[in-house]
């Protein structure tokens, strides 16, 4: 008598380091396929058809769908730190260079925004670096704003927009080209009207 059948079986096919979201933290998974097998007396000959793929975290034993591995909410939020950080500094050198020139002021005013909305200090030699690489680029502060716009809470538009209102105010004056841009850039973060005329006021700079 000839004992035939199927089976299904689960086979361990990679492993690696993901973020568990069960955890919330980073754990060794396992990535498991479940496999039917082909039986002859009850011994597993050959697969014969794939019922399905999960990953398994080593330390919590959740199972989660591939795309789990896909997702990592702390090195996102460490890309979004760095947008957010390269974003200020590059508002407030398109703030200050909105008169075709650069002064020295406007340089120690922009190291010093830039730590207090960071609490990062940024070399001087690397701040001409990043002025000479705009000049060239000639990317609008408008694109800058749109990009780090979603990212960012009305408190962190709030603290962008002072931070390139104390640049336009590093030389004494807000020039008819700052105040314009500043109008603008408030807009390109999506701060709400009402929010942004407050601010304005505030910096005693005339409100949209």
């Amino acid at each position: 008598m000839i004992i035939w059948g199927s089976k299904a079986r689960t086979i361990t096919e990679s492993s690696g380091k993901f973020y568990c979201p069960e955890c919330d933290d980073y754990k060794i998974y396992e990535s498991k396929k479940v496999k039917r097998y082909f039986t002859l007396y009850f011994m597993p000959l050959f697969p014969t058809s794939d019922l399905g793929e999960y990953i398994e975290c080593g330390e919590c034993k959740s199972t989660f769908k591939e795309n789990v591995l896909k997702d990592d909410p702390k090195a996102r939020d460490l890309e979004i730190r760095g947008l957010y950080f390269s974003a200020s500094r590059d508002i407030m050198i398109s703030i200050a260079l909105a008169d075709g020139k650069i002064e020295n002021s406007e340089i120690n005013q922009i190291i010093n925004s830039f730590e207090e909305v960071t609490q990062i200090n940024l070399k001087k030699s690397d701040l001409l670096d990043a002025i000479e690489e705009i000049k060239t680029r000639n990317y609008p502060i408008s694109k800058i704003a749109e990009a780090i716009a979603p990212y960012l809470n009305d408190q962190g538009k709030e603290t962008v927009l002072r931070a390139a209102i104390s640049i336009s105010k590093a030389d004494g004056v807000v020039q008819g080209e700052e105040l314009k841009l500043l109008h603008s850039l408030s807009d390109d973060l999506l701060l709400p009207k009402a929010y942004a005329n407050g601010i304005f006021s505030e910096e005693n700079i005339i409100p949209k």
